[in-house]
């Protein structure tokens, strides 16, 4: 009997269980998670004509086997696990898994796996396979949310879980306090005001008996002019001049005495003077005198600077001095001669003069001993009570300070006399401080320059510091939401805040609620402070007709010591954030599922917390599990032991929330193997019937 019919059967066999796997792949090519088979054959066994033969020592070669085979069986038939791709379907149970791994289906007796992540809610709240019921696996979170590793369990997602309230502990402080916030004080500028020349003036500060300035600068060259007539001859004076603030002493030097000395010194160099026969002398008015005990007349002296007119008429002396008289700068006639200076805080009252050389006039004299002189003025627009100071030969300008000081309550200010002979009056810092409307006049008299020489002119303007502030919700433990208000406040001058807390509501604040925040150079932060040497901020919850809840304990985390961060202070717009944790109770509201597989839960009062995690298993042979209806699998002799795990950890697996994984089955190629598969099962229909006919014609040769 001819072998190749049972060869053509063994083909058609095969094709038409090629054809039955073809099939089923087309047939679930729309089903999730469903992943395409495909079959492999293997030759059978060949009955052996001959073995062959080795080439001989004669010289013969060797021949080859001669086999026929006896047609084909089924090698395998495998399971294709490739990724299929994702549909979108927007529901939150729908599941797809990226990478390995399978999904772990529990019907409380037996686990089944599957890539279907169909997946929906039941009456109990279990996340079930609506298909069958059996139930999705993972990890149930703790209270807490945290998620332990060990057995998989049913998973659930209760929608009356609750998030119990948390008491607040911290408040996170961020942004910027302005580091130009200082508030500023009232500055108040007298005229200046000038007293009769002192022998250790400078000359750069002198001024004329009218009040001009002499303005003299460093390197003025001051010459000494006039005549010397001794023994009927006159000599002119023609000496080195005086430099102003010169570096070598024997040129020149700064103060008016150093002046004087070297007139004298001079004079006395010219023949006809002798030494210690002419003597110059600063007198109370600010004159110089000159006595001439020599012998010789003095004709026109005088000291000048090239093109300062004021300088040279206020140091003209006599036109003629003679032997044994005595000459003075000082003229009556022209106004001029008294030498003066800026105003000291020890020069008396009765003494000073205004700006443009006028006596202040005070009423004092052998026989009214004293006058009195009455302060007033506003702070912060209010009227002052006025201030009296009694003033005698013996007054000081700086007695006239103090009363103004304590006239305007300044305390943290002052009020000084400058270098420049000016009353300048600081104020405290802040609008309620502000001065205004200055004023002086003698109790009694008619006194017009006094009152006149003290109109102050204001150099700046009182202001508030900046004073931002920040609010910002905390928690106690039963949940009861109270607001906190910080307000930070800068400290003049310096790279340091003040920093107070409000409850906004009335609660009382037993301790930490104030302190310091200082900052570096640099604009980082150095320390946040409570007073008090308290830890943080404590306040007593309890409202009157609330529930009791324990005391609140919060502390501000304002950044790292010395880093930009937290709390900075640039010179820019003060803007500061707070965010305190602690929370009120919650129900829950929704619900996501993330790439690790985790369920969170979100919450009525804005937290989230993890309820459970989905877990997935692996094997180390996919292909070795068995397929069961309705899309699963389970463990096969050949799949090896499988591990419960998660996604995501230590493995290419993720899990995607609103889509789900599609059949991988490819449709092009399965109807290229399906007409690849109808052709060989064709071809080995026709070795039978070739064989058929074959056998035929055996039978006909016997007729």
């Amino acid at each position: 009997m001819l072998r190749s019919l049972y060869t053509g059967i063994s083909g058609i066999s095969a094709s038409n269980l090629e054809l039955d796997v073809i099939g089923n792949n087309i047939a679930n090519a729309n089903t999730i998670g469903f992943k395409s088979s495909r079959i492999t054959f293997r030759d059978m066994l060949s009955q052996n004509m001959s073995i062959g033969s080795p080439p001989s020592s004669s010289g013969l070669g060797g021949t080859n086997p001669m086999q026929v085979g006896l047609g084909t069986s089924i090698g395998s038939i495998d399971s294709i696990n490739t990724q299929g791709g994702f549909q979108g379907t927007g529901r939150k149970a729908d599941l797809a898994l990226s990478g390995g791994g399978f999904f772990v289906l529990s019907d409380g007796e037996q686990s089944l796996y599957t890539r279907a992540g169909a997946f929906g809610m039941d009456a109990e709240n279990y996340i079930v396979d609506p298909a069958t019921g059996m139930r999705l696996q993972g990890v149930m979170a703790d209270a807490n949310g945290n998620i332990t590793p060990g057995s998989f369990s049913d998973l659930m997602i209760d929608p009356t879980t609750m998030m119990p309230a948390s008491a607040s502990t911290l408040v996170q402080l961020n942004g910027n306090l302005n580091s130009a916030a200082d508030g500023s004080e009232t500055i108040l500028e007298s005229n200046h005001f000038i007293a009769s020349a002192d022998s250790d003036d400078l000359l750069t500060g002198l001024y004329g008996q009218d009040g001009s300035s002499f303005g003299l600068q460093t390197n003025d060259r001051i010459g000494l002019t006039g005549m010397i007539e001794f023994g009927g001859e006159r000599i002119s004076i023609s000496e080195s001049p005086f430099i102003v603030n010169s570096e070598n002493p024997l040129d020149g030097g700064e103060s008016l005495q150093e002046m004087v000395d070297w007139v004298v010194a001079t004079l006395e160099s010219l023949d006809g003077i002798t030494p210690g026969s002419v003597s110059v002398t600063l007198e109370d008015n600010g004159s110089l005198t000159i006595e001439n005990n020599s012998g010789s007349t003095i004709h026109n002296l005088r000291l000048s600077v090239s093109g300062n007119t004021e300088f040279n008429e206020n140091f003209t002396f006599s036109d003629e001095m003679p032997a044994g008289s005595v000459g003075s700068t000082s003229n009556a006639i022209t106004g001029t001669g008294q030498i003066r200076s800026a105003a000291t805080e020890d020069d008396y009252l009765v003494d000073l003069f205004d700006s443009q050389g006028e006596s202040l006039g005070l009423h004092i004299d052998p026989v009214d001993l004293e006058t009195t002189i009455e302060i007033t003025g506003t702070v912060a627009g209010d009227a002052v009570a006025a201030q009296s100071l009694t003033v005698t030969a013996s007054t000081t300008l700086d007695d006239l300070a103090d009363s103004m000081q304590a006239a305007f309550g300044i305390a943290s200010g002052s009020v000084e006399v400058d270098a420049e002979g000016q009353i300048v009056i600081t104020g405290d810092v802040g609008s309620d401080y502000a001065l205004g409307n200055v004023q002086m006049r003698e109790v009694g008299e008619i006194n017009p320059v006094l009152e006149t020489s003290f109109d102050f002119s204001q150099v700046q303007e009182a202001a508030d510091g900046e004073e931002p502030q920040i609010s910002t919700v905390v928690y106690d433990s039963l949940g009861n939401s109270h607001n906190v208000l910080l307000t930070f406040s800068k400290v003049d001058g310096a790279n340091q805040w003040l920093w107070t807390a409000a409850m906004e509501d009335g609660e009382e604040i037993t301790s930490g609620g104030s302190g310091t925040v200082s900052f570096n150079e640099t604009g980082g932060i150095t320390s946040f402070l409570y007073d008090g040497g308290a830890s943080g901020l404590t306040f007593d919850p309890t409202i009157e007709g609330e529930e009791a809840a324990s005391d609140v304990t919060i502390s501000f985390e304002a950044g790292v010591a010395g880093e930009i961060s937290g709390l900075t202070q640039f010179s820019t717009t003060s803007h500061v954030t707070a965010q305190a944790d602690g929370y009120k109770a919650g129900n829950l509201l929704d619900y996501e599922i993330n790439e690790q597989g985790l369920i969170i839960g979100h919450f009525s009062n804005d937290t989230i917390k993890t309820l459970a995690q989905i877990g997935i298993t692996t094997f180390v042979n996919d292909g070795g599990l068995v397929k069961e209806a309705g899309n699963m699998f389970r463990s096969g002799p050949n799949s090896g032991v499988e591990e419960m795990t998660f996604a995501g950890t230590g493995n290419n697996t993720a899990i995607h929330s609103g889509v789900l994984e599609m059949s991988n089955v490819d449709l092009t190629e399965q109807f290229t193997r399906m007409v690849i598969a109808q052709r060989a099962f064709q071809a080995n229909a026709k070795v039978i019937t070739t064989g058929d006919e074959i056998l035929q014609e055996l039978v006909t040769m016997l007729r």
